[in-house]
């Protein structure tokens, strides 16, 4: 049995403790004596006994943690089914799930739509000052069974959503009591005003309010214009213009969708300029990674992508221009010098991935002027050539006269044709402008009953990462607005999951193919951060060719297999925001796809072959009484709980017992729970547990299967108090969305552990039962420098079931690391993971990583090993995590460091032991380089000239030690001809990256003009909903309770003192965390 003592012995007596306790836990206990009492042989100091190091991770995860234990129930305690899978038939399902949110959301959007149609004419129409300025948002005296809004930029004579007529609130309640499911249902129109229904559950915390104009987000400038645009922004204004051109011109970026692609034109010598005009290094010519696309040295006079962050820049370059005195700033010599430049550029550039399969783009110029003369426009000859060049190339013009130029000119349309015109808008003044609508050209009204599908986005109204299915308002054939229904995106992702087949994954593209949906699509977080634009043939070009591509997006049915390629994360370290690294894998893939009845979308199955072959494997209990949940507790409580609380570092937890928490897709109604359950929804979860209801009225399929998995994991931690002291929380997540943690606490609802760091990590792993080690990082909930132990269990197929894991502190896998290899006592060891980082480094047992002074930007937390050779870490490491992450950055770097080992890494690289990798985060749009650790074949062993790796068999771990002080500046790169280097120096190639030529200027990329393209990349993998533990309780309320640890601290060793989870050594004494 494994039962540790409360307290460590006093005596040092060898023949007392083996009587007393297990070989093991002696070891534990030796290592909590105070320094000096027991001292290693001198001998044993000269042995490198490197295997003891996955002998100690093998004792705490399957001894401590009750991995093995889990490993036998997971095989013995349940009926395995494993089978082949009709891929046909499996994507006819998922598309029929698909297929019905849909529908039900466009059935709901369409009821809407004709009610507010045939009442349009006589709606009741509300006067601004009507409003309440002080309730703008959701005004609770205009209606109490909606929320209304209207925006402070709109300048609106008359506000219509405001005041719903009476049939539309009737048909808007119907639609609710009809769909039970928590629905959103709302429509705007063009003068800024919006209606909601029902009002949002929490009213005063709205990220929408004063801000808000609903013009401008996404469900309303897809409607608008569904069909995808060029546009070029061409002005041509006079130094010192008035700032109503750069309103006007921002504007314009503003009401442009994900879908569109932007240009700006500014003059130059009657061209387009290509580069900015000042601060070209700064803003024209970003070095790496630099911002908006990779690989751009120049944003001007050329169309990209309309993405906020490239609004955002081409309006500094603007501003840049406008606030220019140079002469060089000058503007057009003509209206038509003007319109040349902007049609110029539309002439030449680049196409629309798929422009073949979808709607060619609509060009559109839009010509912002302070230049007058419009009213003779017919006059000029060369003028009126040149627009009606502009037809022959189909591009519409939007002319907007400003000020002065604009004075006695009307709205007119100049010009038109059967999709192609010429319109003239001009803003004499600033009002006009406020109060008006973007002029720009509105296009694929010709099927006004098909619903839009914009992006999924972030809900401005507390709903979280949401889909919209939208149909357009037509009143006298114009477009007036928009009625749209909210469905949560993982309501999507939940009925199109494939949890029995391994790896397998399903995407969804629209008719541009722009992805709505894949594993690799990053998702936005807040309301500040927009819909990702990523192409399909971005994410899937390692699998498939173009054709194939064209073929999914064209809704062409079809089917491929192909030896394709696998993209698995490899995790990132612990408390940072840098992207997951990711492996690629080349696997046999099955591809079906099909088209999404009544939308313009196509869903695509991916499934992996086994000896051609697509394989489910599914477990369950042998029979109802073995899957009984003996004490079902969720982390939500009900009201009549009571349960038995204590302190965790200031957090209220539950003493002595795990807490359940489901995954957000595991519900039905998932957009209601993600808005927050209440008494009645949680009573129902423990019926169900109690076998007293069915599992289909809340969640998606029977998990109970699951829950007595996490509950035995819960039975055995509980076998073993005692350990709890040296270990911090013990978590499990299993596959298909079941997690418990103990002690138990409460678990914000997006929570999902299967996109945690250490779940992809733990799920990472190439060997069966292989464990993981995280590095180091500074406990949220104030436990200090801890570790993450991992281990997954398998299933028989060696498909991946669930990831029992713990949390040790640093100064205890520190002490029990040196009492296992005494040789690191007295020679550098680093214990490394596979990308290179630092999991461990012996001089750390010095440092004071106490819970009051941790953080994640000392020089421990996501140290790497090229941290030791500044020389070529320095540089490097400061490039990439400047951008992602500037806490990591520069300081982590500290000068004693340099003189431990200033040659392993550089070493390590030149002998290809560790090689750069790379992937593109589309997230931020910029490549991310990563380093990879491994040894040649299956050799566990590689020896330099001053020092050697051992790779630690079936885990991430390699172990590397000094066996040689550096004598002279040495450097291998007996791999790479001379040729090779040269190549490699010039040209960013990933794989080598060699210190011997490029020294001290090593950088992810030599020459910042380098195609670092050259090399196709896969997609990092993208961060998941999952946010930080929720600490739900002030430190005055959980201080109410005794600590959870009934340990008094009663120490008197620093080591042994910080060794215990919850107690800290400080001023000279051992005290216990939640008694200070």
């Amino acid at each position: 049995m494994f039962r540790p003592a409360l307290r460590p012995a006093t005596s040092c007596s060898h023949h007392q403790r083996s009587r007393r306790l297990s070989v093991w836990w002696a070891v534990v206990v030796m290592v909590l004596l105070a320094e000096g009492c027991c001292h290693a042989r001198a001998d044993d100091e000269d042995v490198l006994s490197w295997w003891n190091i996955g002998k100690f991770l093998r004792e705490f995860v399957n001894t401590g943690l009750g991995a093995k234990k889990l490993q036998e129930h997971v095989s013995t305690g349940y009926t395995w089914r494993n089978e082949e899978v009709d891929g046909h038939q499996r994507l006819k399902e998922i598309n029929l799930r698909a297929s019905k949110l849909f529908q039900k959301n466009i059935k709901m959007g369409k009821g809407l739509k004709k009610v507010i149609e045939q009442e349009y004419d006589n709606w009741e129409r509300v006067y601004p000052q009507q409003v309440n300025a002080s309730s703008l948002c959701c005004s609770p005296e205009l209606s109490s069974s909606g929320c209304g809004l209207w925006s402070t930029h709109g300048h609106s004579e008359k506000l219509l959503a405001l005041q719903p007529p009476a049939a539309v609130l009737r048909e808007m309640e119907r639609i609710s009591n009809q769909y039970q499911n928590d629905i959103t249902l709302y429509f705007t129109f063009t003068d800024g005003s919006l209606y909601m229904y029902p009002t949002p559950r929490n009213k005063h915390d709205l990220q929408a309010c004063e801000n808000y104009d609903p013009r401008l987000r996404y469900f309303f400038t897809q409607t608008k214009s569904p069909e995808p645009r060029d546009v070029i922004v061409v002005v041509d204004a006079v130094l010192g213009a008035h700032s109503l051109v750069r309103e006007v011109v921002v504007r314009t970026f503003k009401a442009l969708s994900y879908s569109d692609r932007i240009g700006l034109c500014l003059p130059h010598k009657d061209m387009c300029r290509t580069v900015s005009f000042d601060h070209q290094a700064s803003l024209g010519a970003p070095k790496w990674p630099g911002q908006g696309p990779l690989g751009r040295q120049s944003f001007l006079g050329q169309v990209i992508v309309s993405t906020e962050r490239n609004k955002d820049h081409l309006s500094k370059l603007l501003d840049e221009w406008l606030n220019s005195t140079s002469s060089l700033a000058s503007p057009f010599s003509s209206h038509s010098a003007a319109l040349t430049a902007g049609l110029h550029v539309h002439q030449n550039s680049s196409k629309h991935p798929f422009s073949q399969s979808s709607n060619m783009p609509h060009q559109v110029l839009v010509y912002v002027t302070t230049r007058g003369g419009w009213d003779q426009w017919r006059a000029d000859p060369q003028l009126s050539a040149t627009l009606n060049d502009s037809f022959l190339h189909n591009v519409s013009i939007v002319i907007n006269p400003i000020y002065e130029a604009a004075v006695g000119l009307e709205d007119e349309l100049l010009m038109a044709d059967e999709k192609w015109t010429v319109k003239l808008v001009p803003f004499p003044t600033s009002r006009k402008f406020y109060s008006s609508q973007s002029s720009i050209t509105s296009f694929g009204f010709t099927e006004t009953e098909r619903a839009v599908i914009p992006m999924p986005y972030w809900d401005a109204f507390g709903a979280g990462y949401i889909m919209s299915v939208c149909q357009p308002l037509i009143a006298r054939g114009e477009f007036v607005g928009t009625a749209c229904t909210d469905d949560s995106i993982v309501n999507l992702l939940a009925d199109t999951a494939i949890d029995d087949v391994e790896k397998a994954y399903v995407f969804i593209v629209n008719s541009m193919g722009n992805t709505l949906m894949h594993p690799l699509l990053p998702s936005p977080h807040s309301l500040t951060e927009e819909p990702y634009h990523v192409t399909i043939d971005k994410l899937e070009k390692h699998s498939l060719d173009q054709n194939t591509l064209e073929q999914i997006v064209r809704q062409q049915p079809g089917s491929k297999d192909v030896r394709g390629v696998q993209v698995q994360s490899i995790g990132r370290p612990r408390g940072t925001t840098l992207p997951h690294a990711v492996r690629v894998a080349y696997a046999h893939l099955r591809y079906l796809w099909a088209p999404i009845n009544t939308t313009d979308l196509t869903i695509a199955l991916v499934l992996p072959l086994q000896d051609g072959k697509v394989m489910s494997s599914v477990y369950k209990c042998h029979n109802s009484t073995a899957c009984q949940v003996d004490d079902f507790q969720y982390h939500l409580s009900k009201s009549d709980d009571d349960r038995k609380l204590c302190s965790y570092f200031g957090t209220e937890v539950v003493k002595n017992e795990g807490l359940v928490k489901f995954a957000p897709d595991c519900f039905i109604n998932v957009l209601s729970y993600v808005k927050g359950e209440d008494d009645k929804a949680i009573t129902q979860l423990y019926s169900i547990f109690q076998g007293k209801s069915p599992y289909d009225e809340v969640l998606t399929k029977d998990f109970r299967a699951s829950v007595k998995l996490v509950e035995t994991a819960e039975q055995i931690w509980l076998e073993k108090l005692n350990l709890s002291d040296y270990i911090g929380l013990q978590f499990m997540g299993t596959a298909d969305g079941t997690f418990i943690v103990y002690p138990g606490t409460e678990l914000k609802q997006t929570y999902d552990h299967r996109s945690t760091s250490w779940y992809l990590l733990a799920m990472s792993s190439l060997e069966p039962g292989s464990i993981s080690m995280t590095t180091p990082y500074c406990d949220e909930w104030g436990a200090g420098m801890m570790y993450t132990i991992t281990k997954p269990l398998h299933g028989p197929l060696g498909n991946p079931v669930a990831v029992v894991a713990g949390d040790f502190t640093l100064q205890y896998i520190m002490a029990y690391f040196l009492r296992q290899i005494p040789y690191c006592k007295r020679h550098t060891c680093l214990l490394l993971d596979q990308m290179g980082y630092v999991v461990l480094k012996t001089d750390w047992v010095r440092q004071k990583t106490s819970p009051h002074t941790c953080a994640n930007n000392t020089d421990i937390a996501a140290a790497h090993i090229n941290q030791l050779a500044p020389d070529i870490g320095k540089n490097s490491i400061y490039i990439w995590t400047y951008q992602i992450a500037p806490d990591i950055g520069k300081s982590s770097i500290s000068i004693w460091t340099y003189q431990l080992a200033p040659d392993i890494a550089r070493d390590m690289i030149g002998s290809k032991l560790l090689q750069r990798r790379g992937c593109h985060d589309y997230e931020r749009d910029l490549t991310f380089y990563f380093w990879s650790l491994g040894l040649s074949g299956y050799s566990t062993y590689y020896e330099a000239a001053t020092y050697v790796v051992h790779r630690i068999p079936s885990t991430n771990l390699f172990l590397v030690v000094r066996t040689k002080r550096l004598t002279h500046d040495t450097c291998h790169c007996d791999p790479y001809l001379d040729e090779e280097l040269m190549e490699c120096h010039d040209t960013c190639l990933l794989e080598c990256e060699c210190p011997c030529v490029a020294r001290n200027k090593t950088q992810p990329c030599h020459d910042p003009n380098a195609d670092v393209h050259r090399k196709s990349l896969p997609a990092c993998k993208p961060r998941g909903l999952t946010h930080v533990n929720a600490k739900n309780y002030t430190e005055q309320q959980s201080s109410l309770h005794p600590p959870c640890n009934d340990n008094t601290c009663n120490f008197h060793n620093e080591t042994v003192c910080n060794s215990v989870v919850l107690c800290l050594w400080l001023d000279n004494k051992c005290r216990n965390v939640d008694n200070l």
